[in-house]
C-alpha cells in the first residue's frame, strides 16, 4: 500500500472514531495531546503521521493502534508489499501490521530496527501487555527507569506498558522482531 493511500485510510478511520464518540477536533486534541491542526491534517489525508503521533491518538481514544490500518476484518493473506507500514526515527524504525481485527484486543506487528535506531514508546496505561520476540539481530530494551535488557536472536520478553519504553539497535545489522500487544481492558467495542 503506498503512503498516500495509507494516509487517506488513516484519516478516514480517525474521522470515523472521532465522530462515533461525538468529539470535536478540539475535544480530541485535548484528549490526546496532539494539536487540532495536526488532527485535521491527518483526517484530510494530507499528513503522514508518525508512529508516536498515532500511538497518542490511539491511547487517547482507547483503541488499538491497528484500528487505523484495518477497514475490513475479513480473513486474507497479507503479502509483504501489501502490509500497511510506518516509519519513524528518520526511517530507522519500521512497523508492519501483520494482524489486527476490530473488536479483538490483540495486535501483531513485524518491526525492523535499522542500525543506530533508538525508538521511544510512551506508556499505554495499565492493562496492556507487550510481548517481543527477536528473530534476527539484537535488541536493547529499557522499560521505565529499570535497567536495560538485551534480547538476542530467538529470545523473548514480555512486560506491561505502565512505563515508557526505549527500543535500541546498537549493532551494525538490522534487528527484526515481532511484537504482540494485548489490551486486557478494551474500552471500545468496534
Amino acid at each position: 500500500m503506498d503512503k498516500n493511500s495509507l494516509s487517506v485510510q488513516i484519516g478516514e478511520q480517525l474521522r470515523y472514531f472521532r465522530q462515533q464518540r461525538h468529539l470535536t477536533l478540539e475535544d480530541l486534541a485535548e484528549l490526546t495531546g496532539v494539536s487540532k491542526p495536526m488532527i485535521g491534517q491527518i483526517e484530510r489525508g494530507t499528513s503522514n503521521p508518525t508512529v508516536s503521533t498515532l500511538w497518542k491518538i490511539a491511547a487517547g481514544l482507547q483503541i488499538p493502534f491497528a484500528s487505523f490500518l484495518t477497514t475490513n476484518p475479513s480473513v486474507k493473506i497479507k503479502k509483504v508489499d501489501e502490509q500497511p507500514f510506518f516509519t519513524d526515527d528518520d526511517d530507522l524504525f519500521e512497523v508492519y501490521n501483520t494482524f489486527s481485527s476490530p473488536g479483538i484486543p490483540v495486535e501483531i506487528y513485524r518491526i525492523r530496527l535499522l542500525p543506530g535506531c533508538m525508538h521511544f514508546s510512551e506508556r499505554s496505561g495499565s492493562g496492556t501487555v507487550k510481548s517481543i520476540t527477536v528473530h534476527s539481530g539484537r535488541l536493547t530494551v529499557k522499560i521505565g527507569e529499570e535497567e536495560s535488557f538485551t534480547i538476542n536472536n530467538g529470545d523473548s520478553v514480555s512486560f506491561t506498558t505502565d512505563n515508557c519504553q526505549v527500543y535500541e539497535n546498537t549493532t551494525n545489522t538490522v534487528c527484526e522482531m515481532n511484537m504482540a500487544i494485548y489490551y486486557s481492558r478494551t474500552q471500545v467495542q468496534l
